[in-house]
């Protein structure tokens, strides 16, 4: 039998490259002009599943490494991370700049004084709040295992994930004095989508998976993964009719899918004739430089790119495609 190490999982390269692609279709929303209902779907349903398969995918691995490399595998990791996360960064910085400078008048002082809170919440452009809250939860899972058991992280991650679905459910709340204290927490954090509210949980599920063998465990993961995603599909549709959501950044029904689908595909085993490294490669390399195109297209295009839908995603698309296949190639340091 091929060990956890050196085993190869396709489908969850393949499915990486497919959340790539749905983060393009998230944030250039083609369908909302012509169909509203397809593109909350896709947007709103469907791209909400990526970060959460991305936070497990990688709690996933990183125990395989940790299991099954030596000590420092984690510390070199976690390195990793944070040199492309500051590469990107920096990169980023000048779209960050405009995008902020067409939205309201910000001094040199506050520029420097923006800089380091992005970097550390939110990211230099908004996309790059996933590194941050990754890096975050990554190292709080890894310190909370020294001292505590594998089920109380698990615990702990769900009630902060509770906490985080405020965002979704923030109509829900009645009680004034809650409801004054949960906005003065969005007035000065903006999302609960981040690291500890969002990450932690899924990093520790997967974290959770790769211990003891756990996948083989779940009978029957994608049948359960179906009918937590039709819940899911209730559950945003709800939240939508009744108006309860700030942002739809997290569902409840989003722990039970993405825990089976992405158990589910770890067991699954593809003869497709492709090269499922470099799907994986790019999936990465394809969430961290759309961005620039979707900032380059409101530069060039104008009116035109910002009310057609079809109009951005045709723009984004290819040329992020292009970049990905240069990056690959040329620019290895940025993957």
């Amino acid at each position: 039998m091929t060990s956890a190490k050196t085993r190869q999982y396709p489908a969850v390269d393949a499915m990486k490259f497919v959340c790539a692609f749905l983060v393009i279709v998230v944030h250039t929303y083609p369908f909302y002009e012509v169909w509203p209902d397809l593109g909350f779907v896709t947007s709103n349903i469907l791209g909400r599943i990526v970060i959460p398969f991305f936070f497990i995918s990688a709690g996933y691995f990183m125990q395989i490494g940790r299991c099954h490399k030596d000590e420092n595998y984690f510390r070199s990791y976690i390195k990793r991370l944070i040199k492309l996360y500051l590469i990107w960064s920096v990169i980023y910085i000048p779209f960050g700049m405009h995008k902020l400078g067409s939205m309201m008048e910000i001094s040199g002082a506050l520029w420097l004084a923006a800089l380091p809170i992005a970097l550390f919440n939110i990211g230099t452009y908004f996309h790059l709040w996933y590194m941050s809250a990754l890096i975050f939860a990554m190292v709080f899972c890894h310190l909370f295992l020294k001292k505590f058991s594998m089920k109380a992280l698990l615990i702990l991650g769900g009630v902060l994930f509770l906490f985080g679905l405020i965002e979704t459910y923030h109509g829900l709340i009645a009680n004034e004095i809650l409801l004054q204290s949960v906005n003065t927490y969005f007035l000065l954090m903006f999302t609960t989508r981040n690291g500890l509210f969002f990450g932690v949980l899924f990093v520790a599920l997967g974290m959770a998976l790769a211990d003891q063998n756990r996948v083989e465990a779940i009978r029957h993961p994608f049948a359960k993964a179906a009918a937590a995603f039709g819940l899911l599909v209730v559950e945003a549709f709800t939240v939508r009719h009744f108006h309860w959501a700030l942002d739809y950044n997290m569902y409840l029904m989003t722990v039970p899918f993405i825990l089976y689908w992405f158990a589910g595909l770890l067991r699954t085993r593809l003869d497709w004739k492709l090269d499922f490294k470099t799907l994986r490669e790019s999936s990465t390399v394809i969430y961290f430089c759309h961005a620039m195109f979707l900032e380059l297209g409101e530069i060039l295009l104008g009116s035109l790119y910002l009310t057609n839908g079809a109009v951005r995603f045709c723009f984004v698309f290819p040329l992020t495609m292009i970049m990905t296949a240069i990056i690959r190639k040329w620019l290895p340091f940025l993957k």
